[in-house]
């Protein structure tokens, strides 16, 4: 289990560093905003390998309250980009 989370968390750590690399380099905002939802996915998900290693109930609302905020952050922002191109 142990060498799970390890493997895991590494992943997860490279993946949030170049989704960092992609926010701060691309110009516009659509690009920005999958960079952000990225990032927020993979902060999820090492929400969920922790929860997985320590047993700890509690955070899974944490998780599902992110993931909610999340889906509505996309949804905003995929609607100000429809509203700015038209």
């Amino acid at each position: 289990m142990i060498v799970a989370v390890v493997v895991a968390s590494v992943l997860l750590g490279a993946a949030g560093i170049v989704s960092l690399v992609h926010v701060a380099r691309s110009t516009n905002v659509p690009d920005r905003a999958v960079g952000l939802d990225l990032l927020t996915s993979i902060i999820i998900n090492s929400l969920a390998v922790v929860t997985a290693w320590s047993y700890l109930p509690g955070v899974v609302v944490l998780i599902l309250l992110l993931t909610l905020l999340a889906f509505l952050g996309s949804v905003a922002v995929a609607r100000f980009v429809d509203r700015t191109r038209s």
